[in-house]
């Protein structure tokens, strides 16, 4: 048994501190666990192990120097808790805890982890190369959740290929389908009754989620004559823009917007379809949680994630061209265009209408969350 700590931002907002959350619960099962996080806030991922809380939240506004006393705290206090709790390794989850885990560095063994696709998330230039390759030189190992990502960071940021490492993120289907189970609330429920037809989103409302093209997918849907309603789980500064392009559309009455829903799964398990648009992911977690929930999925054949999930065994170089019936759900070529909207229209009317189709994706669910199982994932991390 060996201490193991982990960091993360907080237990509220994003897939990378689900996964931090749902590692911990996994781990805690052969190790101590400590879940170290810089903000607590309210946290909505359950979790294993001891909890502690850091108290320094990301600092808003200030410019550079207020951030760099703001890291130095982190620094300061994570260094003090590896100290007290004799950790032997520390795992930490996206760019501002895996400078706090590597700085604060002590005999302990040192793994960072990034959850999305670097390039997408800021440019390869100079500062941001020296910031990767300070934390690929500092770290044991430098894990990423996609094969896309781990080219990225070797041939765009110069992280030496020995130091990175594919791990997938992973999913307890068997909790979530339990989660699936419980009621909604009365207003929810009378959402979901009042149409024939449910489209499903979760993730925060930002633009890089590309969520206004679902407006004009549901827009579209209704045009065709089916009853359908858009639950959107999450919240973030484009709710404000995506309420009023509802409104725009004349689909104000038909869109659920649930904010951070604790329970986000219960909306999914009533749904039809998922459907993700992104312009880029790590690995989407949310699609193989709604595999666990035998919702069908369609997807945008973003850079990262989808494919690997959807079609694994495709070279992940390769983008769908129109749509592509991947084998554990359907693919949309990328592009915010005329032309991608239709594919994107296309390929949900056809997953709701077509009921053989439906049931070649329903009876491959379990088959898809097979290749992320906690137990096969995690063996991978205790190996690390």
């Amino acid at each position: 048994m060996k201490n193991v700590a982990i960091v993360v931002q907080n237990l509220h907002n994003g897939g990378a501190e689900r996964m931090a959350a749902n590692m911990s619960k996994e781990l805690a099962k052969e190790n101590k666990v400590y879940l170290i996080v810089f903000d607590s806030g309210e946290a909505i991922y359950s979790y294993g192990g001891k909890l502690i809380d850091l108290k320094v939240p990301p600092v808003e506004s200030g410019g550079v120097f207020r951030r760099i006393l703001n890291t130095l705290k982190r620094v300061r206090r994570l260094s003090f808790i590896k100290k007290k709790y004799d950790i032997d390794l520390c795992i930490s989850h996206m760019g501002g805890a895996n400078l706090a885990n590597i700085l604060s560095r002590r005999k302990e063994r040192v793994i960072s982890v990034y959850h999305s696709m670097p390039s997408k998330e800021f440019k390869a230039d100079l500062k941001n190369r020296l910031v990767q390759r300070f934390i690929g030189k500092h770290s044991d190992c430098y894990v990423m959740v996609s094969k896309p990502a781990v080219k990225d960071m070797k041939e765009n940021f110069g992280v030496p290929g020995d130091k990175l490492k594919c791990i997938y993120n992973f999913v307890d289907a068997e909790d979530i389908r339990k989660l699936g189970d419980e009621p909604l609330d009365k207003a929810a429920e009378d959402f979901v009754s009042a149409h024939d037809k449910l489209l499903v989103h979760a993730g925060r409302l930002t633009a890089l989620k590309a969520q206004y093209r679902l407006i004009i997918l549901l827009k579209g849907l209704r045009d065709k004559g089916l009853n359908a309603g858009l639950i959107l789980l999450g919240d973030g500064e484009e709710k404000d823009g995506l309420k009023k392009k509802a409104s725009e559309y004349g689909v104000s009455g038909h869109v659920l917007f649930t904010g951070e829903a604790k329970n986000p799964f219960s909306y999914i398990r009533r749904s039809d379809v998922f459907v993700l648009c992104s312009r880029y992911e790590g690995l989407p977690m949310v699609l193989i949680e709604a595999l666990s929930l035998k919702c069908p999925v369609v997807s945008v054949d973003m850079k990262s994630g989808a494919r690997e999930i959807l079609a694994p065994g495709t070279d992940t170089d390769i983008s769908a061209e129109g749509i592509e019936y991947a084998e554990y759900g359907i693919l949309i070529q990328p592009g915010e265009d005329e032309a991608g909207e239709r594919f994107l229209l296309a390929a949900v009317y056809e997953m709701l209408e077509n009921k053989e189709l439906r049931r070649r994706y329903l009876d491959k669910c379990g088959e898809a969350v097979a290749n992320f199982d906690a137990k096969t994932i995690i063996s991978q991390w205790m190996n690390l």
